[in-house]
């Protein structure tokens, strides 16, 4: 993204209701962990309005928090979750909205990229390779629970019920695929997701995309004065597709 297209990065300087982030961000937590408060304060404070001077969106932070969850549950861990251990899935989404939206992400995020990118064997490409495997097997299963509402338009229904099927194969061609196979496959689900979200704007109630459209809106509005017209529609699209997917409970 040019110069022209953000200005400056967030920063102290801008109006932000740190008030009203952090209360979103502890009522979020407190749901995550079945109605268990866990306030934020001290160090939790402190890192939640860094997330907000720095700009991450709310559903970027809600997204990460409900990634940390997912292992949090999957482990051993029987205590609440605290906001402390949420900071590196936050900023690995925040990394991939602004990413998506055109803005670079921080040294960090594009560090770990390339880690990643470099797992050519051994240990590290077969915990890749798993952690692939767990994320579609979640993608599934929330997708199947989502395609069976019948309560939902049938049109959004045949929508949710294709992609399960895509994302079913897709789940069996990579059992033992390596190398540039894997990364192929991979890719094939990275480029149907992108027709997925066009797919459910389509099929999905007029009412809820003009209303996750508005929060998107207003969720951005401190980014609005740095994107040129462009890039701000765009901003406002992957956000709004976002906050779609967690509306309907569907994976990303």
């Amino acid at each position: 993204m040019s110069d022209e297209q953000v200005t400056r990065e967030p920063d102290a300087a801008d109006a932000v209701d740190v008030g009203a982030y952090c209360r979103a961000v502890e009522t979020h937590l407190t749901q995550v962990n079945g109605g268990h408060l866990v306030r934020i304060v001290g160090p939790g404070f402190e890192l939640v309005r860094q997330w907000a001077v720095e700009g991450v969106p709310l559903s970027v932070v809600f997204r990460g928090i409900d990634t940390k969850a997912a292992r949090h549950r999957a482990g051993v861990a029987r205590r609440p979750l605290r906001i402390e251990f949420c900071d590196e899935d936050v900023r690995d989404v925040f990394a991939d909205w602004r990413r998506a939206i055109g803005v670079a992400p921080a040294a960090r995020a594009e560090a770990t990229t390339t880690a990643a990118d470099d797992q050519d064997g051994g240990e590290p490409a077969s915990v890749a390779r798993r952690t692939a495997t767990r994320d579609l097997d979640r993608a599934i299963d929330r997708l199947s629970r989502a395609a069976g509402r019948l309560d939902w338009p049938e049109a959004l229904r045949e929508v949710l019920g294709a992609r399960l099927e895509a994302l079913t194969a897709i789940r069996a061609d990579l059992r033992g695929a390596r190398g540039e196979a894997r990364a192929a496959i991979l890719a094939r689900a990275t480029e149907g997701d992108r027709a997925f979200a066009a797919e459910l704007r389509a099929a999905a109630p007029p009412g809820a995309v003009a209303s996750v459209r508005a929060e998107a809106e207003r969720e951005l509005a401190s980014y609005r004065g740095r994107l040129s017209p462009a890039a701000w529609f765009q901003a406002v699209d992957v956000t709004a597709d976002r906050l779609l997917r967690d509306r309907l409970g569907l994976p990303t």
